[in-house]
């Protein structure tokens, strides 16, 4: 039995953070040593300079990392929803969608 795309997406977005932060924390701490977790931290953390620009850095210290979760949560549900609703077949569609 096959998982629906936006619930494979909604479990993604989490994992992802997860694993990146489980990579950061085990990367070895030498000095100028690059660590491979680093350049996937930019673009997880970056929804976090439009919320403090929004409501300031107060209310976000406490919560952050529950909101990066969800936020990632939140475009991984939409985007498997999208394919979900690409896929399916519609009775009134003259040409059937290719499966991905």
């Amino acid at each position: 039995m096959r998982l629906p795309y936006f619930i494979q997406g909604a479990l993604f977005g989490p994992a992802l953070v997860g694993l990146t932060l489980i990579l950061k924390v085990a990367c070895p701490t030498q000095a100028g040593a690059g660590c491979f977790a680093d350049s996937l931290a930019v673009p997880i953390f970056l929804p976090l300079i439009f919320v403090y620009k929004m409501v300031g850095a107060n209310l976000v210290l406490v919560n952050e990392l529950w909101f990066v979760l969800i936020y990632w949560s939140l475009v991984g549900l939409l985007t498997g929803l999208i394919f979900d609703l690409y896929t399916r077949r519609s009775p009134y569609s003259p040409v059937p969608h290719l499966p991905l």
